[in-house]
C-alpha cells in the first residue's frame, strides 16, 4: 500500500487502504485529463460496492474532506460513485465501481490535482461535431478523445474519414488510421441511447488503452 499512501500529487496525506482487497493495479504511470495531473488505481475487494462507498464516505468524512450531499452515478454508466474534496490541499476524489458474476466488486480510485491544472491541449483529434461530455486525455505516450454523440458508429468513422487526410492520415482499416508510425483508432459502444466514442492517438504498434475502466474491460 506504500504507492496509495504516498499520493504525489500535492503531497495530501490520504491512503485509500481498500477494505477486503483482493487485487491493487495502479492505470499507468503519468495521467492527464483536460490538464488536470491524476492519480488512477483500480482495486478488485470482496466487500459490496454499497459497503465500500459507506467506508469511503466516513473516511473521506473524518479527513475533513468536503462531501457533496448526494451521491451521483457516473455519466453515461449507470454506476454509483462518491466525490470529495480536500479543500487545504486541493485534491479532489473519485470512488466507484460495480459488482462482478463472482461476487467480487471491481473499484476505481481516482485522485486529481486540482492546484495544478495545467491548459489542456488542443490535440491532433478534431472533435464530432454536436459532440456531448467531450473530454482529453494525455497517457503516457497516448492521446485520447471522449465524448458521446446521438448517431452511428458509421457516421462518426466517416467524419474522420473526411477530416484526418489533410493531415497526413491514411485509413488502413475502417476506423484506424495512420501516419509515420502513429495510429489514431476510433472506438465505440452503445451507452443508452446515445453513442459513447474514445479516439485514441498513439504508437502504431501500441496496444489499445483506454483511460477510463468500465465494467466488462479487465
Amino acid at each position: 500500500m506504500g504507492a496509495l499512501a504516498a499520493l504525489v500529487l500535492a503531497a495530501a496525506p490520504f491512503s485509500w487502504d481498500v477494505p477486503g482487497q483482493l487485487d491493487l493495479v495502479p492505470v499507468g504511470k503519468r495521467l492527464e485529463r483536460d490538464g488536470l495531473p491524476m492519480v488512477v488505481f483500480v482495486a478488485r475487494s470482496s466487500w459490496p460496492i454499497d459497503r465500500l462507498l459507506t467506508h469511503y464516505a466516513g473516511r473521506f468524512a473524518d479527513a475533513g474532506f468536503f462531501l457533496p450531499p448526494k451521491r451521483a452515478q457516473v455519466p453515461a454508466m449507470k454506476l454509483p460513485r462518491l466525490a470529495a474534496l480536500d479543500d487545504e490541499h486541493l485534491v479532489s476524489f473519485l470512488v466507484y465501481g460495480w459488482t462482478e458474476p463472482d461476487g467480487t466488486t471491481t473499484l476505481v480510485l481516482g485522485a486529481a490535482d486540482l492546484a495544478h491544472r495545467q491548459k489542456a491541449e488542443a490535440g491532433v483529434v478534431p472533435v464530432f461535431p454536436g459532440a456531448k461530455a467531450v473530454t482529453r486525455f494525455n497517457l503516457e505516450a497516448a492521446q485520447a478523445l471522449s465524448f458521446t454523440a446521438n448517431a452511428t458508429e458509421a457516421e462518426v468513422i466517416d467524419f474522420y474519414r473526411a477530416v484526418l487526410p489533410s493531415g497526413g492520415w491514411a485509413e488502413r482499416e475502417p476506423g484506424t488510421f495512420v501516419r509515420a508510425g502513429r495510429a489514431v483508432r476510433v472506438l465505440s459502444k452503445k451507452q443508452g441511447g446515445a453513442l459513447s466514442i474514445v479516439v485514441l492517438e498513439q504508437g502504431d504498434a501500441a496496444p489499445l488503452s483506454g483511460t477510463e475502466v468500465a465494467p466488462g474491460s479487465r
